[in-house]
């Protein structure tokens, strides 16, 4: 799998860049005719970046067989390799580039993707004996390891793009599922509930059946609608834009009965979501409590701003104020309250709670960078 990846590597322009000015400066430090990468592509060794020099023998996009190159022994051993001088090195008297170039003195290090394979070399090379010291030496490796590392950038940024494709599609896959079950369940659910109310109205309806089913009935109703927006959250774009809160909530739908009161004006970064959140903690305000109104103070303090929602009802029950607000990791019930927190925690905001002496404060934060 690896070797296959590897074989499909391409390597950016910006980088072949960087290694052109690493290569420039490498034949200068070293004082050679010659700096070069070498990339193998079997049988064949190209000079993929060489040294801008005039006396430079070996142009970029060079290519030539690797057996009996000085590179096919650096790749081989998979480690540094030093010719003085080719007429007097057993292993390339007799080589091709000895007869060529006239390049007969080389120092080489191979190039390795972070698997281990081989990408080519990075070497020097001139047209005379050279005995290199240990400092040039270390400086040339510090050199390869450089490009190494580039390597195993290209290498690990594949990997990701892999990664997140794979991930894009069992989300679709994901999705499509969900959206098939719950469709079906919902359809189901609300068949059964309007027959149920039929029977409601018409008194076929056994009490205790209407007592205690039909909560659990809505209740699943709810969920099946909570999972949808979850779904929409979680896999959504993010996409913020500046937003005045106020003009949400004086747009948002309530009985005449019911009673909104706002002070104070703000602009926050958000999308469309915020709506959601506000119709939630609103509605819900009105639905379960006996609240006759809710309060609403948009707040631009100095490290963060704030919508602080006020009713005065009952308050929240501690259970759920330990699952939401005290203990966020635990397995909490699917409650309106979960969705808000996912829309502030997609804003890197806060979702807080306060019970007071009027009744609940929920406070949705952002902070001011």
């Amino acid at each position: 799998m690896n070797e296959e990846l590897i074989k499909k590597l391409i390597v950016p322009e910006s980088i072949m860049e960087k290694w052109q000015r690493l290569i420039d400066a490498l034949a200068s430090l070293m004082d050679v005719p010659t700096a070069v990468i070498m990339k193998v592509d079997l049988p064949y060794l190209e000079a993929i970046i060489s040294s801008n020099n005039d006396d430079n023998p070996i142009p970029r996009n060079y290519k030539e067989e690797i057996f009996g190159t000085y590179c096919e022994i650096t790749i081989s051993s998979k480690a540094m390799h030093h010719v003085i001088n080719a007429y007097e090195d057993p292993h390339h008297k007799d080589g091709v580039e000895a007869k060529g170039h006239g390049l007969i003195s080389y120092l080489g290090f191979p190039l390795e993707w972070p698997t281990g394979d081989v990408f080519g070399t990075i070497c020097v090379v001139d047209k005379k004996s050279r005995d290199y010291s240990k400092e040039r030496k270390d400086l040339m490796r510090e050199m390869k390891v450089s490009v190494d590392a580039h390597l195993e950038l290209i290498y690990k940024n594949e990997l990701l793009k892999k990664a997140q494709e794979k991930i894009k599609e069992q989300r679709n896959n994901l999705k499509l599922l969900s959206t098939t079950v719950r469709h079906d369940i919902a359809n189901n659910l609300t068949f059964i509930k309007g027959f149920l109310d039929v029977k409601k109205i018409s008194s076929e309806l056994p009490e205790d059946f209407e007592k205690e089913l039909l909560p659990y009935l809505n209740n699943s109703i709810d969920s099946i609608k909570h999972i949808t927006k979850l779904e929409n959250l979680i896999t959504q774009e993010k996409q913020f834009h500046k937003i005045e809160p106020r003009k949400i909530i004086e747009e948002i739908d309530l009985n005449e009965s019911k009673t909104i009161n706002v002070d104070g004006t703000i602009t926050v970064k958000a999308d469309e979501f915020l709506t959601l959140a506000l119709k939630e903690l609103i509605r819900n305000a009105f639905k379960h409590t006996e609240t006759p109104k809710v309060d609403i103070t948009l707040i631009n303090g100095n490290d963060s701003k704030k919508i602080m929602i006020q009713d005065y009802g009952q308050g929240l029950s501690q259970a759920t104020i330990n699952s939401h607000f005290q203990n966020r990791k635990k397995q909490r019930e699917l409650k309106g309250l979960t969705i808000v927190e996912k829309i502030m925690d997609r804003y890197n905001g806060d979702f807080r709670y306060k019970k007071n002496e009027k009744g609940s404060l929920f406070e949705l934060v952002w902070y001011k960078n």
